[in-house]
């Protein structure tokens, strides 16, 4: 007599469909319910299927993380999700593949190219790509799982992971507030990256709920470079030289904002306060320790690769934030005192 999911099912009172995600060793299996499953799979004399095997070996279980082509001077701050992605994806017998993207080339239908190539089960596109990217049109158009990182995608089978920039961006400026500054100028990134619109909205946010009138001539445009942050707080300081502090939207610029003022004979922070975005290692030892907007990437990480695993057995998707950490060192003085 051949034993079946379903004989072991009536054996232990539990579900078919658990069954078979614990003999398959899927996501969503409590670890005393898998036990209990194999036990008794051993205890009747269950062999699996051989045409099922194949079946699910057809599946694959390769993942791809697609990331945009960049030459930035730094590596981008996602990076530091990526071992996380990696490692929680692991645990569920899935395996990663990294390919970039040329966001300036890329053609619609690249990525289903890409996915049917390589058989991929899923999808993790990481930030970098313009909000309106073809890429996004694509995967709204995907039968196939996938997450997006800091963009929102409206799809079936796609999950969107955030870093809830507005209140990163809110505690930082309210911080500068906090000590006194009321003259702040912002050095944003490219205007047509979602997160970049979202820092500004809450660096205005502040603003506004401070009673402080918000000059169009105090914010920036820049390229999230380190050149980029020290060009522009020059051009802020030469339209207005008032300011007391400057945010920038990320760690690089507000770097290249420190050092470019250090050779033009400022001392930071007793002459310009500076906070950045993105909590990079090296702002601990930068010259002063730089004040930052942590983004928690171990959660951004885990998160990302277990909405994954969801949209794959559950065909469950969400919107998530997540909140980074105001660290506040020694890049801004208090005006106060």
């Amino acid at each position: 007599m051949n034993i079946s999911i379903k004989d072991i099912a009536r054996h232990c009172n539990l579900n078919p469909s658990t069954v078979s995600r614990a003999l398959n060793n899927k996501y969503g299996v409590k670890p005393e319910t898998k036990k209990r499953v194999m036990d008794a799979a051993r205890e009747l004399g269950y062999v699996p299927s051989l045409s099922a095997r194949e079946l699910v070996k057809q599946e694959g279980n390769l993942i791809g993380i697609i990331i945009p082509e960049s030459d930035a001077e730094a590596q981008p701050a996602f990076f530091a999700m990526l071992p996380y992605i990696n490692k929680k994806l692991s645990a569920y017998g899935m395996e990663t593949i990294i390919y970039a993207f040329d966001p300036y080339r890329y053609i619609n239908g690249e990525l289903n190219k890409l996915i049917q190539k390589r058989r991929l089960r899923g999808c993790i596109i990481m930030p970098g790509f313009m909000k309106e990217h073809k890429i996004y049109e694509d995967i709204r158009d995907l039968n196939t799982p996938s997450v997006v990182m800091e963009v929102t995608v409206q799809s079936e089978l796609c999950s969107s992971i955030h870093t809830d920039e507005v209140y990163g961006a809110y505690q930082a400026t309210k911080h500068l507030i906090s000590n006194g500054h009321s003259r702040i100028g912002f050095i944003n990134g490219p205007e047509y990256i979602q997160i970049c619109e979202e820092r500004r909205e809450g660096f205005e946010k502040a603003l506004h709920e401070s009673g402080i009138l918000i000059k169009s001539h105090d914010i920036i445009y820049s390229d999230f470079s380190g050149n980029g942050g020290g060009a522009a707080v020059l051009s802020l300081l030469d339209q207005a030289p008032d300011l007391t502090a400057v945010f920038c939207a990320n760690d690089l610029m507000a770097m290249g904002a420190v050092s470019t003022l250090a050779e033009h004979g400022y001392c930071i922070p007793r002459d310009l306060s500076i906070v950045g975005f993105d909590g990079m290692f090296i702002g601990a030892y930068y010259n002063p320790p730089l004040t930052t907007v942590q983004n928690d990437d171990v959660k951004l990480g885990l998160q990302a690769a277990e909405s994954l695993i969801r949209i794959i057995e559950e065909k469950h998707t969400s919107q998530e934030w997540i909140k980074p950490e105001l660290i506040i060192r020694k890049s801004v003085q208090n005006i106060l005192s």
